[in-house]
């Protein structure tokens, strides 16, 4: 099998590159509304963040109560049932 000459090369590349304007062109409308939700998702998390925020420290205490549970119920070998 011969090997392309330099101008078969060249033709190629050109069709390749009209092929890739035709895709893109034809995936232009689905770029757009995917641009559009994607700049919704970052408006909503601009608003998120300082939700978040309050989140955490709201529940900043749950650590130190998770780790003394299970410090606890490795000490009790998990027989964690109610007291009684």
């Amino acid at each position: 099998m011969a090997l392309p000459t330099t101008d078969e090369m060249r033709a190629r590349f050109h069709d390749l590159g009209k092929q890739r304007e035709q895709i893109l062109a034809k995936a232009a409308p689905i770029r757009a509304e995917f641009e559009s939700f994607r700049k919704k998702q970052d408006e909503i998390s601009e608003q998120m963040r300082p939700v978040i925020q309050r989140m955490k420290e709201a529940e900043s205490p749950l650590y130190a109560i998770d780790v003394e549970r299970a410090q606890i119920s490795r000490a009790l070998n998990g027989k964690t049932g109610a007291p009684g």
